[in-house]
């Protein structure tokens, strides 16, 4: 019997209903449920919480919420390539494309497996502190080098395969892979890449000191350094906007192609560009037909 995992935002009691719509019909279908040990979940549904290992090796997963708990969902099944469907509980979402009833309706094709998954690549940024792997992270939309509360520029010395590229000089530097550029490197200002083209990455300062400084878009079989050479406290990198490490400035920060691949279900009908002009607003009032 197939397993299908369900993850939810742990503290938004307002996914519950659709908990309980999940689970009813995926008894329906011939699946066996579980769920993370959240303790939003204990009191109504306990008989489905597993433990971390059995959780992620699910045949399928669905993710309720918005974009944040699709990469978050995305990041515990990475390792095993196992295919998400997002729900959005609100507005839709560039990763959770179905409405409730939609994915409700979508039992179906999963459980007779006819549907159809798109790839979406991670990046992995590498953490050398005094010469050693301090620590190693797969990200699925951004990782952000950024400072803490003072309001000066710091400057980011990059290199693309040990050769020397710039030193970036102001209030960080966004590191976004194809799916993360329309999260927040598209509002500081970095180019869409459209998700068919994840063999490439955006390398997007943020806010920088001059206006010759611009975002690149730099093929993923490179690998690319990054230094903080400001001496400054409370220099950060944050990973997916979920998890936050603190760095040295002598540390070197390289992203580079991951290994793990995310598969995301298909909507149906609903393509990219539906998506974008919906969230984006691209011609709302100048319709073509």
């Amino acid at each position: 019997m197939k397993k299908i995992a369900i993850n939810v935002h742990p503290q938004d009691k307002e996914s519950l209903k659709l908990v309980a719509a999940f689970i009813k019909i995926s008894h329906a279908k011939g699946f066996n449920v579980v769920i993370p040990d959240y303790a939003l979940l204990h009191d109504d549904f306990a008989d489905y919480i597993a433990n971390h290992e059995d959780y992620i090796n699910a045949d399928v997963a669905i993710a309720i919420g918005g974009d944040g708990t699709f990469i978050r969902t995305a990041r515990m099944f990475a390792a095993g390539s196992v295919p998400i469907l997002g729900v959005n509980r609100g507005r839709l979402g560039f990763l959770t494309e179905f409405l409730p009833q939609e994915a409700l309706d979508f039992f179906n094709e999963l459980a007779s497996n006819t549907y159809t998954v798109s790839q979406r690549k991670m990046l992995k940024a590498n953490i050398i502190r005094n010469q050693h792997q301090f620590a190693a992270i797969d990200f699925l939309n951004d990782a952000v080098i950024t400072k803490g509360s003072f309001s000066r520029p710091i400057r980011i010395r990059l290199e693309l395969n040990n050769e020397f590229v710039n030193c970036y000089a102001g209030d960080g530097l966004i590191i976004a892979t194809a799916t993360g550029s329309t999260a927040y490197s598209l509002s500081a200002g970095g180019p869409i890449v459209l998700p068919d083209d994840e063999s490439v990455f955006v390398v997007n300062p943020v806010c920088p000191h001059t206006l010759a400084i611009r975002p690149m878009v730099v093929p993923d079989s490179m690998v690319l350094s990054a230094r903080v050479v400001t001496s400054i406290e409370n220099l950060l990198l944050t990973i997916d906007g979920q998890e936050a490490i603190a760095l040295q400035d002598t540390d070197v920060i390289r992203f580079s192609r991951s290994v793990h691949v995310i598969q995301v279900i298909n909507h149906p009908s609903r393509r990219y560009f539906d998506v974008l002009r919906q969230k984006l607003g691209w011609g709302a009032n100048n319709e073509i037909e």
